[in-house]
């Protein structure tokens, strides 16, 4: 229960801030379970690596390989400013496949529609032939 609470409280504090950014990673960089040096690492992730985080404070929220966690903010680089995650001028594509429906595959970083998950080999284009 109280691991229910505590989740439900960061999703809260994730959805106040309502800004997501593209960045990457500085340098071999730890995700953190808690937005503080002194919590548990649950990976590690490579230079160079995308994400998508919400940044508040000197930690950004993020997912590496499925596990969510916090990053130190001065280990990103900003690749994309903040944009609304909801509103007009957004766009979500659930998968390639509606990526190439809509007739806009493949996108660049920084793209209305960009999202780091359909961007499998990391290079910062969505969709390309063959993925």
């Amino acid at each position: 229960m109280h691991t229910l609470m505590r989740t439900l409280a960061l999703a809260a504090a994730c959805l106040a801030t309502a800004q997501a950014a593209t960045a990457a990673t500085t340098g071999t960089t730890d995700l953190h379970r808690q937005p503080n040096l002194s919590g548990a690492v649950l990976r590690v992730l490579p230079s160079g690596t995308l994400l998508t985080v919400a940044c508040q404070g000197d930690w950004c929220r993020t997912t590496y390989q499925g596990r969510g966690g916090y990053v130190a903010r001065a280990l990103t680089r900003p690749l994309v400013a903040s944009a609304p995650l909801s509103g007009r001028g957004t766009r979500f594509y659930r998968s390639c496949a509606a990526m190439r429906l809509a007739g806009v595959a493949p996108l660049r970083i920084g793209q209305p529609g960009f999202r780091t998950a359909l961007d499998r080999n990391g290079n910062g284009l969505d969709c390309e032939q063959g993925e």
